[in-house]
Parts: C-alpha cells; structure tokens; sequence
C-alpha cells in the first residue's frame, strides 16, 4: 500500500508540474491583451473562488477550518500563493524571465536540505542523486547567465522566491494540512492569494483589469488549469511523497516550458536544453526507483 500511494504521489506531482509548466504560456498570451505580473496572480485566485466554492458545496465540504490547521493555512497563504508569485514576477523586470524561472528552482534544494537538517527526515543515496540531476538539469535550462544579463536586484528576488516556496512546501508537508481536502485548501490559498495580490496591487498602482476579451480568457485558463487543477494536484502529491520528493519531482515543469516554448513559440531546441531534459528525467527515474525500494 506504501509503495502504491508513492506512485500515486509522483503521478499526481508530475501532472501538476506539466500544468504549471504550460500555464506561462497561456498567461503570457494574456499579457498581450493588458494584463500584467500582478494582474495574473489576482486574477488566476479570484476567478478560482466561486468554482472552488461550488465544488465544495456539491460535495457537502463544510468551509471550517480546524483551529490548529488555520495558523498553517495562513502561512501557506502568504508565503506561497502571494509572496512567491509576486517576488518571482518582481525579478522579471530585472532579469530575463527564463533566468528568474531558473533561479526560482533552487526550491527543490532549500525543501530537502530543510526536511533533513530540521525535522531529521532520511535521505537515501538515489534521492540525492535525484536532487543533483534535478538540479543540474535545471541549471542547464540557464543559457547566457552573465554579468551583462545579469542583476543584483533581479537574482535577490527571484532566489527569494524560491525560499518562499520552499517554506510554503514544508510547512504544508510537516504541519499536516496536506491532509486537508485539496479543493478546500486550494480555495483558502486562492483567498490569500486574491486579497493580498489585490491589495498590493491596488496600493501601487500595478492592478490593471482593463483587458481585451481574449486577455479575460487566458486568465480564466489559467486560473482553473492552475489554481482548481495544478495547486490540488500538488498538495496530494506532497500527501503521498512528502515535500522533499515532491520538490524535486516539480522540476518537470520547466521541461513543458522548454518544450512549449519550442512547439508555440518558435523557441530554439539546443544542446543545453536537450541534455537538461535528460538529466530531470533522469531524477524522476530515481525517485520512482526509491518509491519501489521504499
């Protein structure tokens, strides 16, 4: 049965990163319509709500949260669905977006290195390879990282995107609100991620809702791709794996960004991409062979 819900959990991690990894795409068509960083998050977690509320009332889900489960869920809030997105989004202006989409994934690191240090998790030798293919891989996605493309300003935000996220993961991992109906603590994450993005945009002027017919629609794709399909996927693959696994599980993601990007956007196919592609399937291999043995 531990074997099996291992399997489950690297399913459900994996389609949750190919969801996240076409999701750019789609956003990004939408910014040609007016949208922008700020707009995106607010809308990808406001227009969730109602249908992440009318899920749950069909299932008969009650929207009360255990009172040890809400501090959690807050953290969760804050740290994953705003802070993340809107200091990953802030680097963009900085740095290129693929390099801040690079930088972002130190993620993986900062989950394992935490879940062994501070809660004493085991670690096995084929997850650690796993890690350092996942991260090689990764890094191989990073072409042209130099001083001339390159700002202080823009690596500081998008690294530190990457920490939120990190702490976002292991809190949902070792506060046990993994357990929480997925439909339900994605509508409280999408809640945060709505008001403070909201908010924050509203303050500085960045929240801009005059968009084109075609922009409305990329942003509800999105919305219900990411925030109804890809964030509850993701919560019940860090359920089956815990975080450190489901971490280095995500690492997928950028390969559907490279591969979009060659197949809708004309990008080029080189070398370093191809050999960073393998490398990531490479670490899902170890993973799923650590989940037999485990």
């Amino acid at each position: 049965m531990l074997k099996n819900q291992v399997y489950k959990g690297i399913i459900f991690t994996a389609a949750s990163a190919v969801i996240f990894g076409f999701t750019p795409i789609l956003a990004r068509i939408s910014y040609d319509g007016g949208a922008n960083g700020i707009t995106m998050t607010f809308l990808r977690c406001l227009l969730s709500l109602p249908i992440l509320f009318l899920i749950l009332k069909i299932k008969g889900i009650p929207l009360k949260v255990e009172p040890a489960w809400r501090m959690p869920v807050a953290v969760c809030g804050v740290f994953g669905a705003f802070a993340t997105t809107v200091t990953l989004y802030m680097s963009y202006s900085y740095i290129p977006v693929g390099m801040a989409t690079t930088l972002h994934f130190i993620y993986p690191v900062l989950v394992t290195a935490g879940c062994v240090l501070i809660f004493r998790e085991g670690i096995t030798i084929k997850k650690v390879l796993a890690l350092l293919c996942g991260a090689a891989g990764t890094v191989l996605f990073l072409e042209h990282f130099s001083a001339a493309t390159g700002s202080g300003t823009g690596i500081f935000l998008a690294l530190l995107s990457g920490l939120f996220y990190s702490i976002h993961m292991v809190v949902m991992d070792k506060s046990g609100i993994k357990n929480m109906h997925y439909f339900k603590l994605s509508f409280y994450l999408c809640l945060f991620g709505a008001a403070l993005s909201g908010i924050y945009g509203g303050v500085t002027g960045q929240l801009a809702l005059h968009l084109t017919g075609q922009a409305w629609l990329f942003a509800f794709l999105v919305s219900i791709c990411a925030s109804v399909g890809a964030i509850s996927l993701f919560q019940l693959g860090i359920r089956y794996t815990g975080a450190s696994t489901a971490a280095i599980l995500s690492t997928l993601e950028p390969i559907t960004s490279v591969i979009l990007g060659v197949l809708v956007l004309g990008e080029l196919f080189t070398a370093r991409k191809i050999a960073g592609c393998l490398c990531i399937l490479l670490s899902v291999v170890l993973i799923a062979a650590a989940g037999k043995k485990r």
